[in-house]
């Protein structure tokens, strides 16, 4: 599989400070603000929480978790064994 630019600058910035970053250079804050949500979305649905429930606890639209819900539901990511499941399952807040 071909790694673009994007995969290759994550998966290389092992510095958490570097990454914060970096993450700050390259998104706008709602960006960043988004992105947080659809990671939170993502860690509500490992639980078992349901789409609505998900949408008053972020204070988001139903429509912003439906979309997650269905990535979560369709993208192959979700069905593959991957520490990234284990640390969305692990860091689950309210």
């Amino acid at each position: 599989m071909k790694t673009n630019l994007l995969n290759q600058l994550l998966t290389e910035t092992n510095d958490p400070k570097n990454m914060a970053f970096f993450l700050k250079a390259l998104f706008t804050r709602k960006e960043l603000k988004e992105l947080e949500n659809r990671l939170k979305i993502f860690q509500m649905l490992l639980q078992g929480k349901k789409q609505r429930e998900i949408s008053e606890d972020l204070n988001v639209g139903i429509a912003t978790v439906t979309r997650g819900s269905y990535a979560y539901e369709n993208e192959d990511f979700f069905k593959i064994k991957s520490n990234i499941i284990n640390i969305l399952r692990s860091n689950h807040k309210k």
